[in-house]
């Protein structure tokens, strides 16, 4: 089965165009107002053509490593984000249950 997507995602930069004329391939997830993470085609590095990856979890919970990355579709580094995101959020969860006992 193929994978689905859980957030919303949207154009980091609407429909404003790129040095291209055409919109940024740039988009940022959303669980409800809280931004997951962000994805963009990369266009001038050494991973040119490759989707940039970096996701956000919520406050004050420890960074997970990797956090950010390159994937060759738009979906695989959508994915990645929300997958880290779900880490992240259940790292809070675990947390926040293991204070709540002490």
């Amino acid at each position: 089965m193929a994978w689905q997507k859980k957030y919303r995602w949207t154009r980091t930069w609407g429909d404003e165009p790129g040095l291209n004329g055409k919109p940024h391939e740039d988009y940022v997830g959303w669980d409800g107002g809280f931004n997951i993470g962000r994805i963009y085609l990369d266009v001038q590095t050494l991973h040119k053509n490759e989707w940039r990856w970096c996701g956000y979890g919520p406050k004050r919970v420890p960074v997970l490593l990797p956090h950010n990355g390159w994937k060759p579709t738009s979906a695989e580094a959508a994915k990645a984000v929300e997958d880290y995101y779900d880490r992240m959020v259940a790292r809070r969860d675990a947390d926040h249950g293991r204070d709540q006992t002490t």
